[in-house]
């Protein structure tokens, strides 16, 4: 009982000191420009592709990766690309799919003997990887879509960088090869761990397990927009197992609030291309501002900004919402399985010894 209460807790608490709304709208202009560029031009398909970019890529400010302030933004930003590339390709074959996002997630669930912000950083890749194989095609579409992702991320990149600087904060001088260089040493102290006896790399066994059985589980019940089962698994999986289910509720919950009142807000003002737009920027800025906030506060903006981007981009309003709500649960479901193995399994093996 005291162990509920403490998840109870850990759910709803609300930390109001962590709120940043200075720091989102220092993101928010890159996101107007890419949409506003987009909807200029008449395309916002693409528009919603590369607002992923800078959305995203916006996220890197509220992590750590090496001594440059600007790792993590630049690392994700090259990532995401790549993995966009790869997934559309990979996205042609359920094997290969499966096994492209096992990879993937195997080194992701390495990269926290870096840190979390590397943690992150591997998360935002293989999710571009999952998006991009719901939407799979050839060579010039994989090189289309990582254009128009990395387009957004580098809108977001000088935007920022400019907003900085005309505050009197100016950034140190930005060297992407000096940078992802550092990056790399970083990486290399991987090796380390691919060792049975590594905790990191039982961690990242765990995360390709998982991510296997939620993309085959997406692909064989074939539920529209089904990534979101798959990078639900991957969003809960963390190397700490207490923050599992506070996380997993947060999620859940946050994602039904978000999916409401997204309906609700599509039916009151409608689905003109600009409103999307407007409420779109709108969940940015308030998912950028609750980040730190609180998990579930965070999930149901998230959502709200999926939902009008999906429906930005041609979807039906109806059909994004309720694949939404089906493909979370069951993502959290098999992150809980598999941390709960995991967990038992350690127990155990506790005991004996």
């Amino acid at each position: 009982m005291r162990q509920l209460a403490a998840t109870v807790r850990r759910t709803f608490a609300l930390d109001w000191s962590q709120l940043t709304p200075g720091l989102a709208l220092r993101l928010v202009p890159a996101l107007v420009i890419v949409l506003g560029v987009g909807l200029l031009a008449g395309d916002p398909r693409a528009a919603a592709v590369a607002v992923g970019g800078a959305f995203t890529v916006g996220f890197g400010t509220f992590q750590q990766f090496t001594s440059h302030r600007e790792a993590p933004m630049l690392s994700a930003w090259v990532g995401i690309g790549v993995a966009t590339f790869l997934g559309t390709l990979a996205g042609n074959s359920t094997a290969g799919m499966v096994l492209t996002a096992m990879l993937f997630a195997f080194w992701c669930g390495l990269l926290p003997a870096l840190g979390m912000g590397a943690f992150w950083i591997g998360q935002q890749c293989a999710i571009f990887l999952l998006v991009a194989g719901a939407y799979a095609g050839g060579i010039d579409q994989a090189l289309a879509r990582a254009a128009l992702v990395m387009a957004g991320g580098l809108v977001q990149l000088v935007s920022y960088t400019i907003v900085v600087a005309l505050e009197r904060d100016p950034m140190p001088g930005l060297v992407p090869h000096r940078i992802l260089a550092d990056a790399a040493t970083a990486l290399s102290g991987l090796r380390f761990h691919v060792r049975l006896r590594s905790p990191y790399f039982a961690f990242a066994l765990r995360c390709a397990a998982a991510l296997g059985v939620a993309v085959t589980a997406e692909r064989l019940l074939a539920i529209p927009n089904g990534y979101w089962v798959a990078m639900t698994t991957l969003l809960l999986m963390r190397p700490d197992f207490q923050d599992l289910l506070p996380r997993s509720l947060g999620r859940i919950g946050g994602t039904i609030a978000g999916v409401g009142l997204a309906t609700l807000a599509t039916h009151v003002l409608g689905l003109g291309h600009e409103t999307l737009a407007a409420l779109v920027v709108v969940c940015a800025f308030l998912g950028f501002t609750t980040l730190r906030l609180n998990y579930g506060v965070f999930a149901l903006f998230l959502t709200g900004y999926v939902v009008f981007l999906l429906v930005l981009a041609g979807l039906a309003a109806a059909q994004v919402a309720t694949a939404r709500i089906e493909s979370t649960p069951l993502g959290a479901a098999i992150a809980l399985a598999a941390q709960l193995d995991f967990y038992f399994r350690r127990r155990a093996r506790d005991q004996v010894t």
